[in-house]
């Protein structure tokens, strides 16, 4: 169990890598659609695409940043049953099921 544990963090951490660049995409996306720079189409525009979205965007880039530090501090010092379940609590707060697998699956190893 130890090993998938292990194994469902890494896959957790590729994800929360994938969705730090499409936040950092929507960062910029924004910027440039508050400047002008960049069209909205009048429909896109009445949703809130720019302010919101880049409030948006900067919380989740944010989120992913700590979560990709907390990460690398669990690998190099070695999981426990305090990271584990640190990461259920991330997991469901970012809805990244892999980040809930692991911690369970590291508490079922630990126990």
């Amino acid at each position: 169990m130890e090993r998938a544990s292990k194994i469902m963090y890494t896959i957790a951490n590729i994800f929360n890598w994938i969705l730090l660049i499409l936040a950092i995409a929507g960062i910029v996306c924004s910027i440039l659609s508050m400047t002008g720079v960049f069209q909205v189409p009048e429909e896109l525009a009445k949703l809130g695409i720019g302010g919101g979205s880049l409030a948006y965007s900067i919380i989740v880039a944010i989120v992913c940043i700590v979560t990709i530090c907390l990460v690398r501090k669990a690998k190099a010092n070695g999981t426990s049953k305090g990271w584990d379940i640190l990461f259920i609590v991330l997991g469901v707060l970012d809805w990244n099921v892999f980040y809930i697998l692991g911690g369970v699956f590291g508490l079922v190893a630990r126990r």
